[in-house]
């Protein structure tokens, strides 16, 4: 359990880390397929599959009473849900103005006709919707195609946003990013004590009742 909890904890904090630090050295707003972070959420989620299991190792198929079960199938339930919602690309150190602005020049680059509307794209030849959604002050947000399952579309999109933050040197909201950084931190810092600890919390949670001889 050390070692799983050590990689655990270290895994998280390269995630945070490479997405804090990128945007903050390459002095530029990043947009990343939403599909990373669930792959975050399944890392986080796999902790309770763990706990799940070793609780079975301890009490057994049969002995294990029905609210044991619920706990894997409501996370599963959960995972099923943010693979639904999480289509797109996140963003991340982005400005309200200049995602705009970087958003109609990939569209008009791409020859792609559109309509704005209050909170989304209307594109009008492939006769689906650009949905965006922004925390403005965090600098973060999301951008999916609404009933389309055209990737290569976005990702067209997508790029030529990517080239117009290149090309005109966008400066980079830094608030989740420091955050992401600090997470970083703090997640190394938990891998390094689980590495030298010498037990782990579900050790010492569900660890089997020692037997006393009479």
């Amino acid at each position: 359990m050390k070692i799983y909890f050590t990689f655990l904890f270290f895994s998280m904090a390269v995630f945070f880390l490479c997405i804090g630090l990128k945007v903050i050295l390459q002095k530029r707003p990043l947009l990343l397929p939403s599909r990373y972070f669930f792959c975050f959420i399944i890392l986080v989620f796999s902790a309770r599959f763990v706990y799940f299991v070793k609780i079975l190792s301890n009490l057994g198929l049969s002995g294990a009473p029905p609210l044991v079960w619920i706990n894997p199938i409501m996370l599963i339930c959960l995972l099923i849900f943010f693979w639904i919602q999480m289509k797109g690309y996140i963003l991340i150190g982005i400005h309200d103005d200049s995602f705009r602005n970087a958003l109609i020049f990939s569209l008009n680059k791409n020859n792609i006709t559109f309509e704005e509307r209050l909170s989304k794209i209307v594109l009008t030849e492939e006769k689906t919707e650009l949905q965006i959604s922004m925390q403005t002050w965090m600098g973060s947000g999301q951008i999916k195609l609404k009933k389309s399952k055209n990737s290569h579309l976005l990702k067209t999109i997508v790029d030529g946003i990517n080239e117009y933050y290149i090309s005109n040197q966008i400066k980079p909201n830094n608030i989740t990013s420091i955050f992401y950084v600090i997470m970083g931190i703090l997640m190394l810092a938990c891998a390094i004590s689980f590495l030298f600890s010498t037990q782990t919390p579900a050790d010492r949670k569900y660890q089997k009742p020692k037997v006393l001889l009479q």
